[in-house]
């Protein structure tokens, strides 16, 4: 078993795979996060630095004649780290500028005023791929501060806006990463004690009990749990019980086999014996004697022929049915007197299948379904009682009840009724019964308990006329 579970390496673990997956659904849902934030971040970066062009603009109203000496703003520039601040007014007055002294070129501009979803991601996600682009200024519009309104321009270089988006894009890795790790190994753990540990367990025990489930020692334990594992659990411990039960009836059919064909051969010598002097009986010339001495050969004949079927139960071979068509009142009444009830005057057996009453079946194996039954009607009734058959034709085919009046079947022993090797008498095999159906099924009918109460016992055969 060892080597068997030393083949999974732990690529195919289930372990790994739910640390990986864990790891791998966290990263998508973290760059899922990433998209918009970034975005955002784009846009709170920029409405930051028209907050600060707003805050050096004002220095311009406090100046005489708006003019401020080109030291200062040269300072409010560098200060705000941008090329140039100019707030235009809403009612035509001249607008404010901070300009640097040296000429620049514009490469892009954008007004953040009411910007899409959609192009404020693109717009960051092309700044962070081009974001080694060289003097390329960016002239930004947004609406201007102070009871004047308007609206404010800035020009500054795009390198300091890729510069904090790469150090806030690195933080959101770092972040990522620790809260992946941290939340696969929460999720693993949990996962790992209530799913993978319980699999692993059921894995062991299902290779241990291939390789020896005779072994009890190895027997399945379920756990103490409501859920579907636990389910899981306590249905293969059922069937692991049911399986040993199967093995060892099987098993015990085995020996009892052998047993059989040994004792099958010591009995058909005796058998054999038997039909010589049945042969001998029929040269003599007694009334009595030519009377029953046909009814005791075809008794010796198919005592022979049960010891033959008889290991035929629990084999692979299915014995081929020998049907004909034959009188079933007569062969109730070989039942009869097989059972020796002719003179029996406490048992009575009574014959109600009509007299030319014909059915096209195996005889012999239908005598032996109809022995069974009512051997064990006898058995049931013992010291004085009635059994009587009953045939009723209709629809194509015939419904014979056997019935006794005994006090009937207890219910632990209906349930495994036709089970062999369950009965409850003492003694018995459970044989019968069970090779009594299996012989009614292989004829195309049915066998069934009708009912078993204090009033007595009926078993219900159903035959097609026309086989």
């Amino acid at each position: 078993m060892a080597g068997i579970l030393k083949k999974i390496s732990i690529k195919e673990s289930l372990s790994a795979r739910l640390l990986l997956f864990t790891i791998c659904f966290v990263l998508i849902a973290e760059v899922l996060i990433y998209v918009p934030s970034i975005a955002n971040f784009r846009e709170n970066w920029i409405e930051q630095k028209i907050a600060e062009a707003n805050i050096a603009i004002l220095v311009l109203e406090a100046a005489p004649d708006y003019i401020v000496s080109r030291m200062l703003t040269d300072e409010l520039l560098i200060s705000t780290e941008n090329y140039s601040i100019m707030r235009r007014f809403d009612d035509g007055m001249d607008p404010q500028v901070l300009r640097a002294m040296e000429p620049y070129n514009v490469s892009a501009r954008f007004d953040i005023r009411n910007v899409p979803w959609t192009e404020s991601v693109r717009d960051a996600f092309e700044t962070l791929i081009f974001m080694n682009r060289e003097n390329y200024l960016m002239e930004v519009t947004g609406n201007a501060s102070g009871e004047y309104g308007g609206e404010i321009v800035v020009v500054f270089d795009e390198i300091l806006l890729c510069h904090d988006m790469l150090i806030y894009s690195r933080n959101i890795v770092l972040l990522t990463i620790v809260i992946s790790l941290f939340t696969a190994m929460l999720v693993y753990y949990s996962l790992s004690n209530l799913l993978v540990r319980p699999v692993q367990k059921i894995t062991d025990n299902m290779i241990a009990f291939r390789h020896a489930p005779e072994d009890l020692t190895k027997k399945f334990i379920p756990e103490d749990r409501e859920d579907e594992i636990g389910l899981v659990m306590q249905e293969l411990a059922r069937m692991q019980d049911d399986v040993r039960k199967a093995l060892n009836q099987k098993d015990h059919l085995a020996k009892l086999g052998g047993a059989i064909s040994n004792i099958n051969h010591d009995l058909r010598n005796m058998l054999s014996s038997a039909q010589l002097v049945s042969d001998h009986l029929s040269t003599i010339d007694d009334p009595v004697v030519q009377q029953l001495a046909p009814r005791f050969v075809k008794a010796i004949d198919r005592a022979i022929r049960l010891c033959e079927n008889t290991l035929q139960y629990g084999g692979s071979e299915v014995e081929e049915l020998n049907v004909k068509t034959f009188n079933l009142h007569n062969l109730v009444d070989d039942v009869t007197t097989s059972l020796g009830l002719y003179e029996n005057e406490n048992i009575k057996l009574q014959n109600n299948i009509a007299t030319e009453e014909k059915i096209k079946a195996d005889n012999d194996q239908l005598f032996r379904v109809l022995m069974n039954i009512c051997r064990n009607a006898v058995q049931a009734i013992g010291e004085t009682g009635n059994i009587t058959i009953n045939g009723i034709v209709e629809n194509s085919q015939i419904t014979v009840d056997i019935s006794d009046d005994a006090l009937g079947i207890p219910e632990k022993i209906k349930e495994n009724l036709f089970q062999p090797f369950k009965t409850g008498s003492r003694g018995g095999t459970g044989l019968g019964l069970a090779i009594s159906k299996e012989i009614i099924t292989a004829h195309g009918g049915t066998l069934d308990l009708l009912k078993s109460d204090a009033s007595g016992t009926t078993f219900r055969i159903i035959l097609p006329l026309n086989n």
